[in-house]
């Protein structure tokens, strides 16, 4: 199955209606004081982040893979731009275009060259002292394949119906500092039936 009808049908059965968030870029407010553009929610499914912005009053660009994902974000978050695009392609933005980037569990599907130039890519559209924040699968996520299925690469599995990386904190600094200065550290995420173990991730370019 191709990798955009995978997700489209994944969202087109598991879309609830207007997304729900939870609050893990409250701690990072301070950031978004005075930022004069649009804020890049790059994977943005089916609007998680995005709803979590606009309500507080942010421009916001949606971008995914899915257009069943971005239906649900043009129904439910009117407000926001939605766009199609593939972020392991070339993005289709500017140089140094904005100060704020959210990746939020979108930047671990991929090979290891591919999530490379998917890193020089943001870094590319973020401007200088701009900020990339970020959420991937950690090693830890038994819950959600860890280690099983078939391995690819080091940490990069065919597993549930498609490719998942799972970061150590090794990897994380590998890949995100190619951006910049990175902080990061392990969290919990409660959206799903199980706990999901994963990375959250700062980079200042």
């Amino acid at each position: 199955m191709a990798f955009e009808e995978y997700w489209n049908n994944t969202h087109k059965k598991y879309n609830q209606g207007k997304p729900i968030y939870d609050h893990w870029l409250d701690k990072y407010m301070e950031l978004f004081t005075n930022i004069k553009t649009p804020i890049l929610d790059l994977g943005s499914g089916t609007g998680n982040d995005t709803l979590y912005l606009s309500e507080k009053g942010y421009s916001v660009i949606a971008c995914d893979f899915s257009n069943e994902a971005l239906e649900n974000v043009k129904k439910y978050i009117p407000a926001a731009q939605a766009k199609l695009l593939d972020i392991s392609k070339k993005l289709p933005f500017y140089d140094n275009m904005f100060e704020i980037i959210i990746a939020d569990l979108s930047l671990h599907y991929f090979d290891n060259e591919t999530t490379t130039e998917i890193m020089k890519e943001i870094k590319r559209i973020l401007k200088d002292g701009g900020h990339l924040l970020a959420r991937v699968n950690s090693v830890n996520d038994i819950n959600h394949g860890a280690g099983q299925g078939k391995k690819i690469e080091e940490n990069f599995y065919y597993v549930e119906g498609y490719n998942k990386r799972f970061f150590n904190l090794n990897d994380v600094n590998k890949y995100f500092s190619i951006i910049g200065k990175v902080k990061s550290k392990e969290a919990e995420m409660l959206r799903y039936e199980k706990p999901k173990k994963l990375i959250e991730i700062m980079v200042t370019k």
